[in-house]
């Protein structure tokens, strides 16, 4: 009976302790739709990173099959910037592979709380079965649990 005891006292311990790392831990960047999944979070840094943590965000297309990518905006308030155009949306040439477009430098440093005010949207253009379609989605914090030490 004591060993039970001692047993589920640990679980207790390593699970509640756990809960307070991931407490702590910054928030991450999300922002769904249909058809997107926009998600920025931190990874660890290799000799090449000038941060310790940079930033890094995958922009997925959660429908069966592929679609051409047009472009990708950043909407802040009333201003547009363009984050990725060209040959770097071409399938296999630049950061998209077909479903994900890997962004590594829009939010590479970790961004300031007031940096992603509540009207910070994406715009996502892409074409498929031929026709030209448009999409805004929201970026906003998400605080998270359970998260995995990046050491």
């Amino acid at each position: 009976m004591k060993k039970r005891y001692l047993f589920v006292s640990i679980a207790i311990l390593i699970v509640g302790g756990f809960m307070i790392f991931s407490y702590f831990q910054p928030p991450i960047i999300e922002g769904q739709s249909s058809n997107w999944k926009i998600k920025y979070e931190p990874r660890k840094g290799d000799e090449a990173d000038s941060e310790k943590f940079p930033w890094t965000g995958t922009i997925k297309w959660k429908k069966p099959g592929e679609i051409k990518l047009i472009k990708l905006e950043q909407i802040v308030g009333e201003k547009t910037y363009p984050l990725f155009d060209g040959d770097m949306l071409k399938k296999g040439e630049g950061n998209f592979d077909g479903k994900t477009l890997t962004d590594s430098e829009t939010y590479y440093n970790p961004p300031r709380k007031t940096e992603l005010k509540q009207s910070t949207y994406y715009k996502i253009i892409w074409v498929k079965d031929g026709k030209k379609i448009s999409e805004k989605i929201k970026l906003q914090w998400k605080k998270r649990f359970f998260v995995k030490p990046l050491f």
